[in-house]
């Protein structure tokens, strides 16, 4: 078993609101990626974005195995 460190222990509000900068800041240079990465990358913020507005209970442990992506 791993050691929790603070960002894990973070409450979830904390940990999405974390999740949603980050999935932001992914999207600072999109506009230089081929086409195919940038659909990627739309594609994974969006889903991050969607979990996160949805209340997805799995959004905020994406780090735990089985839980998430």
């Amino acid at each position: 078993m791993t050691t929790p460190t603070p960002r894990s222990a973070a409450p979830s509000d904390v940990r999405r609101v974390e999740l949603v900068e980050a999935a932001m800041a992914a999207l600072d240079d999109v506009d230089s990626l081929p086409l195919g990465e940038q659909a990627d990358r739309l594609s994974e913020a969006q889903s991050v974005l969607a979990a996160v507005l949805n209340n997805d209970p799995g959004v905020s442990q994406l780090g735990i195995p089985g839980m998430g992506r």
